[in-house]
């Protein structure tokens, strides 16, 4: 689609060329989204790929991954063999998307338009990633946990200016948990009313649950050891607003796809499947 609105076209190579920055601006990463719909507000692009924010690092501390990494790279990128947790990120590129979106949109620009169904989101919550954020003043960068990163849907705690510069993930939660990937929608290839990441750790039996699709934001909910059902029927139930100032039934989504009950009880459901699929073995059994 045409931004017929843009006047000026920024390929900066650092933060210091566009520090001075203005309302009418707008980062571009993969530009898979801005350019699907009208931009009316949008009067400069300032394009991210010069500043070269596209790596994969693996390192003693963990996985850290550019803000403007293509998606399709997690998916061709050699991780550790031990590293069994990189599934979920792998899941989050093969559920979100066509191939012709995933070999164009970044991992940065999925997390930061904050849409309930992104599929990134509960993956990062599942494993307890960071964002590190930069700002366009030279001032410190800052950390933020993926859960308290969106706020609401399209809405996230970054300032004007600010931008996402990287995903941290801790080597314990990549290296020694499982993952399952749970999506739910109203038609195979619809937008997504409920997903639920389960990250697992057969050692310990702890368990985190990543949740998006259903809710306003994404959430999580931890477990000492694996939940029964009735416990992760509680658990839903309990989760309050990140304020704490709304009711419990007021932070799902409710539109024509689905009212919040249906979407609070698809949630229960798509937990319950993840943890039955990480905990049983083939022939049935309880791993544990």
């Amino acid at each position: 689609m045409d931004l017929y609105s843009v006047e000026t076209y920024l390929r900066p190579k650092s933060l210091t060329e566009v520090s001075d920055w203005q309302p009418d601006w707008n980062w571009l990463a993969g530009g898979t989204w801005i350019f699907n719909e009208v931009q009316p507000q949008v009067k400069t692009l300032v394009d991210m790929q010069q500043l070269n924010w596209s790596e994969i690092e693996v390192t003693p501390q963990g996985l850290s991954i550019g803000a403007t990494c293509i998606q399709n790279d997690l998916l061709d990128f050699s991780f550790p063999a031990p590293w069994t947790a990189t599934k979920a990120l792998k899941d989050a590129v093969r559920e979100l998307a066509s191939f012709k979106l995933s070999h164009a949109a970044t991992v940065g620009g999925n997390i930061c338009l904050a849409l309930s169904a992104s599929t990134f989101a509960p993956a990062m919550v599942a494993l307890n990633a960071s964002y590190e954020i930069w700002r366009p003043n030279n001032s410190e960068p800052y950390f933020v946990e993926a859960v308290d990163f969106q706020t609401a849907p399209q809405q996230t705690i970054l300032q004007p200016g600010e931008v996402l510069r990287r995903i941290k993930i801790p080597i314990w939660n990549i290296a020694q948990w499982q993952t399952s990937f749970k999506r739910m929608a109203v038609c195979t290839a619809g937008y997504a009313i409920a997903i639920v990441v389960t990250a697992y750790h057969p050692q310990t039996q702890q368990v985190r649950f990543g949740i998006s699709g259903s809710v306003k934001s994404p959430r999580l909910i931890e477990f000492d050891t694996v939940p029964t059902p009735e416990q992760i029927v509680e658990a839903v139930r309990a989760m309050r607003s990140k304020s704490f100032r709304e009711m419990p039934r007021h932070i799902y989504l409710e539109d024509e796809q689905g009212s919040a009950e249906y979407r609070r009880h698809l949630t229960q459901v798509l937990m319950q499947r993840g943890i039955t699929e990480l905990t049983t073995g083939i022939n049935g059994k309880r791993r544990y």
